[in-house]
């Protein structure tokens, strides 16, 4: 903890994508006013422009040493409080190394312990993790096999979708209808699960944020009804879902997570509430979360940096996407592309 310090400073990295740019929006929300540093591997990134400073790293996914390299470089030049990412290839990296990081760099890293991280990545892993704590999961296979079970059991839909996946969700899932489709679809890879497809008659999914301290015991949780569209959560309805929110509280501190943690559910036909998938991280509606009072980036600052109990209260409301738009100067953009680096100041475009 750096009391000596009189404004906060926080590292987002991959700050680029969608979640990134949730987490910078849930940080300008935060007072006393904290100094945003961004980083991203792409120059084009709108969040790096967004930030007080932004840096080019290196890709996790194709340099994993060099990108490590690039984080303590700019966590110590900058003097790093906090560190956020929310980029799976990133924070598979991160949550290897999260002790040893935060001791080079003296900067808390807001990332799972790695074995909290592995099993939620691995979704044959979480199901089984859940179920044998009693919480509702769709019946799954990683063998062939498991299509003849399921089939005879619920018949059509099933689901298959990535048992470990980096990517964005609606890559990595297809509905099958016949053994024709199961047989080209289980073809193309030896990453697969097969399972129940878990549904009811208005087709209803929630997403659920969980924040937990570091006894992996839940501080608070927001509910909402989603629909989805290109795979992000586009609209949402933040009400009371008491069923729904002790369902994804109870499977959050299952896995031990610590933080943030997002938990997704449907209700069966018998209107049961079901996990169908967890992701240990701020996921893409924490902007959502922050305009309703539940910040997640300001609760990871008040626990895990100030050691104070974090206020998550929300109210209640209705949340819509929309697009927006970055702007800045030829000179600061042919800058952060030459030198890696830029220092933003409010301009004239």
């Amino acid at each position: 903890m750096k009391s000596n310090k009189t404004t906060t400073t926080v590292l987002i990295s991959a700050v680029g994508g969608d979640i990134g740019q949730g987490i910078l929006k849930s940080l300008r929300a935060v007072r006393p006013r904290v100094r945003i540093i961004g980083c991203d591997m792409n120059p084009n990134s709108p969040g790096l422009f967004l930030s007080d400073a932004g840096y080019i790293v290196a890709g996790a996914k194709n340099d994993a040493k060099k990108y490590v390299g690039d984080i303590v470089r700019i966590c110590k030049k900058e003097n790093v409080d906090i560190v956020f990412s929310a980029q799976p290839y990133e924070l598979e990296v991160l949550s290897k190394l999260r002790e040893s990081l935060q001791k080079k760099t003296g900067a808390i890293f807001v990332v799972q312990p790695k074995q909290v991280w592995d099993i939620s990545m691995d979704k044959l892993q979480t199901f089984k993790s859940l179920a044998n704590a009693g919480i509702r999961t769709p019946e799954t296979y990683a063998e062939k096999n498991g299509f003849n079970i399921l089939s005879k059991q619920y018949g059509f839909p099933l689901l298959i979708k990535a048992r470990k996946s980096f990517g964005s969700g609606f890559h990595d899932f297809k509905l099958i209808r016949s053994k024709e489709e199961f047989e080209t679809a289980w073809s193309k890879s030896d990453n697969l699960i097969i399972q129940e497809y878990i549904t009811n008659k208005k087709n209803e999914e929630y997403t659920v944020g969980v924040f937990l301290d570091n006894n992996s015991k839940a501080l608070g949780a927001i509910p909402m009804l989603r629909t989805l569209r290109f795979g992000l959560t586009f609209h949402a309805v933040v009400a009371d879902y008491p069923d729904i929110t002790h369902t994804a509280i109870r499977a959050a501190e299952t896995i031990g997570a610590i933080g943030p943690c997002n938990v997704q559910l449907r209700k069966n036909s018998r209107g049961k509430p079901c996990v169908i998938e967890i992701n240990a991280r701020i996921s893409s509606t924490t902007a959502f979360r922050t305009h309703f009072g539940f910040n997640e980036a300001k609760a990871c600052i008040d626990l895990f940096l100030r050691g104070k109990k974090p206020n998550l209260s929300h109210k209640k409301g209705v949340a819509m996407k929309a697009w927006d738009e970055v702007y800045t100067s030829i000179l600061q953009y042919e800058k952060l592309k030459k030198k890696g680096a830029v220092i933003l100041e409010k301009q004239k475009i």
